[in-house]
C-alpha cells in the first residue's frame, strides 16, 4: 500500500461520499422520471450523466483519488488467481443474476455491493496488510439492509409498488457509502 495511508484513506472517503451522492441524485432525478412516465432509456442515460458528473467534479478536485486507486489496483493485480476470481465473482455475480431474477433486483444490489466491498476488504487485508475499514464498512451495511428491505418489501406490499422498493435499496446503497466515506474521512 502507499506510504501514507490517511491521504489513501481520505481519498477514498471523498470518492464512497461521491459515489453516495451520485446515487442519491440519480435516484431522485429517476424517480421523477418514471412518475412522469419518461421512458427508460431517457432514465438510464440520466443515470450516466449524474455519474459522469458527479465522480467527473470529484476526480477533478481531488488529483490524488486517481492515484490512489490507481495504487489499490496495482496491488490487486498482484494476488493469485483465485482470489481475483472470488473477488470479481463477490462483486459481478449478484448483478448478473438479476436478469435471472428479476424480481429480486432489489436485493441483488445490496448483495453485489456488500459482497463485493467485503471480498475486496479482507483481500486486501489479507494479501497487501492494509485494512481499508471504510470498505468494510459500506459492505457490512448493505448486507444488513437486505433484511431491512425485505421487511418493508414483505410489511408494506400493498401499500408499496416495485419501483419504491427498488428505489429504497438505492438510497440504502447511499447510505452504505455515505457513511463509509465519513468514516473514512474521519479515520486517523
Amino acid at each position: 500500500m502507499p506510504g501514507n495511508v490517511g491521504i489513501e484513506s481520505r481519498a477514498f472517503g471523498f470518492l464512497f461520499i461521491s459515489i453516495s451522492l451520485a446515487v442519491l441524485t440519480g435516484t431522485i432525478i429517476n424517480e421523477f422520471l418514471a412518475t412522469h412516465h419518461i421512458p427508460i432509456y431517457y432514465q438510464l442515460l440520466a443515470w450516466i450523466l449524474v455519474f459522469i458528473f458527479v465522480l467527473g467534479i470529484t476526480f477533478t478536485k481531488m488529483k490524488n483519488l486517481f492515484r490512489s486507486i490507481r495504487n489499490r489496483m496495482k496491488n490487486s493485480i498482484g494476488w493469485p488467481l483465485h482470489a481475483k476470481i472470488i473477488n470479481g465473482l463477490s462483486w459481478a455475480g449478484p448483478f448478473l443474476a438479476i436478469p435471472i431474477y428479476h424480481p429480486f433486483a432489489h436485493y441483488l444490489i445490496l448483495l453485489g455491493i456488500g459482497t463485493g466491498n467485503i471480498s475486496t476488504y479482507f483481500l486486501i487485508k489479507y494479501h497487501n496488510d492494509y485494512k481499508n475499514k471504510e470498505q468494510f464498512i459500506v459492505g457490512i451495511l448493505a448486507i444488513t439492509m437486505i433484511p431491512v428491505l425485505f421487511l418493508v418489501d414483505v410489511l408494506l406490499a400493498p401499500v408499496l409498488v416495485h419501483q419504491h422498493v427498488l428505489t429504497l435499496s438505492r438510497l440504502f446503497v447511499a447510505v452504505s457509502y455515505g457513511v463509509g466515506g465519513i468514516y473514512a474521512l474521519n479515520e486517523r
